[in-house]
């Protein structure tokens, strides 16, 4: 049996295994839902979840892991293509069933085959030369395991403390948008969710240089350090004097959580492409040049080319109906999302795990990666899109929008919006050069009541 396990270890992928951790924001959510949309809801919720940098913990510089290094030899290996964790161990001394007793202490508790390429292995020995008494392993900023390599083969995961603290930042476009967060110094997560949340209002495949954006959001730290973000808070993004607002406002009962400043959901019904970063390379056109063919032949979606492996997004809630492989198509999913409508996303590279006929997906859920199998001369994916049984284009639909907030929880949402808005306001625009990474939102804004 151990043999089989040693067998998987050499399929390694690359997967993320991210989990993030956000007590704090979570606590500010549940008490604030205990306020029946009082004046001061979101706003309490904002406080709790703003503790100062003073308060972060201060780690020993020899502490690390729990263990005092000092009084240790430290070394590590990073993990291969092709490695066997079983083999690495064997080759630090331990014997076939040590490595299996090992293996068994890990079943609840970690999956050794999440283990990733990249990933530093780090092996603690009390005396230089000799078979470790320790290895361990850190999955993500969060947490790290750690394996006695000694009886009785112990296998600890722990949990860092998570310090959450809001804070702000802006830009404006010199470039791009994904370049004006990048120059300052902004996370891939904190973009992708800024994508998420206004998509539905503004157009990232027409930026302008000029266009300005601002942002408050949580940060996560863990031992004093910046480690992930949380929840956006607020955003804005302002393209030709014109403002396109995203709030976060917590609805009992209902899955939108942002809204714009009229209270209708930031996420709409559709979202306009299937990849988060792309650009069209192919429109819907009825007597297109085929690639491969070399004829004209009608091109009844739309083509987003990325590169390989990108994360494919299903547009809306929907039902699996095909999940597959098939002719020209190659590697596809087709999604129901009601009697109406339906999307189809071809040439994928793969599909993703417990995507399956039958199986329910929603809005912004991976289904898949981009490739180019079937008829394809690269990495894209064919998006094409149904209205009652006919292929159309989407971008030229006017597609439904889901309900706007209304009654006493208007008047509530506006309460938060307009406290939000005092946030945003106090973040100045700057360009690339005036910003140091992100700035703090002053205590005044975070303690702000309407």
């Amino acid at each position: 049996m151990l043999q089989q396990w040693l067998r998987r270890l050499k399929r390694i992928r690359v997967r993320s295994v991210l989990t993030i951790s956000a007590f704090l924001a979570l606590a500010a959510c549940v008490f604030a839902a205990t306020l029946h949309f009082s004046r001061h809801r979101q706003a309490a919720a904002l406080a709790l979840a703003a503790p100062t940098l003073d308060a972060l913990p201060v780690i020993p510089e020899n502490m690390r892991w729990g263990f005092a290094i000092d009084e240790f030899h430290l070394f590590e290996t990073t993990l291969k293509s092709g490695d066997v964790l079983g083999e690495i161990l064997m080759r630090e001394g331990l014997s076939y069933p040590e490595v299996h007793s090992i293996v068994e202490n890990c079943k609840g508790k970690f999956n050794i085959t999440s283990m990733r390429m990249g990933k530093s292995l780090n092996f603690l020995s009390r005396e230089q030369g000799q078979q470790p008494d320790y290895m361990v392993y850190e999955p993500s900023p969060y947490e790290y395991i750690v394996f006695h390599l000694k009886e009785p083969y112990e296998v600890e995961v722990v949990k860092r403390d998570v310090v959450t603290k809001i804070v702000s930042a802006s830009g404006v476009l010199e470039t791009s948008f994904w370049q004006a967060l990048m120059d300052n110094g902004l996370s891939d997560e904190l973009a992708d969710g800024m994508i998420d949340v206004l998509a539905s209002s503004v157009d990232f495949y027409h930026q302008k240089q000029g266009d300005r954006f601002k942002v408050v959001f949580e940060q996560h730290y863990v031992e004093g350090e910046p480690v992930g973000t949380g929840k956006i808070i607020a955003a804005l993004y302002e393209r030709d004097d014109k403002d396109f607002y995203a709030f976060n406002f917590e609805k009992p009962g209902e899955k939108s959580n942002y809204f714009d400043y009229d209270g209708h959901p930031a996420r709409k019904a559709f979202l306009k492409s299937p990849l988060k970063y792309s650009r069209i390379s192919s429109r819907y056109n009825l007597h297109r040049l085929h690639p491969i063919l070399g004829y004209h032949k009608a091109h009844l979606g739309t083509d987003y080319a990325a590169p390989r492996g990108t994360p494919i997004m299903a547009v809306a809630d929907g039902i699996v109906v095909e999940a597959t492989r098939r002719g020209g198509n190659g590697i596809f999913v087709k999604l129901r999302h009601d009697a109406i409508y339906q999307t189809q996303y071809l040439h994928m590279s793969g599909i993703a795990k417990g995507v399956r006929p039958g199986t329910r997906v929603v809005q912004g859920q991976t289904i898949g990666y981009v490739g180019s199998t079937g008829l394809a001369t690269g990495p894209h994916v064919c998006f094409r899109f149904w209205k009652n049984g006919r292929e159309v284009d989407h971008l030229r639909l006017n597609l439904p929008q889901p309900e706007p907030i209304k009654g006493e929880v208007l008047e509530a949402f506006n309460v938060v919006r307009d406290s939000l808005i005092l946030m945003l306001d106090k973040v100045p625009y700057r360009l690339h050069a005036d910003i140091a990474r992100q700035q703090e939102v002053p205590e005044d804004i975070q303690r702000a009541e309407p």
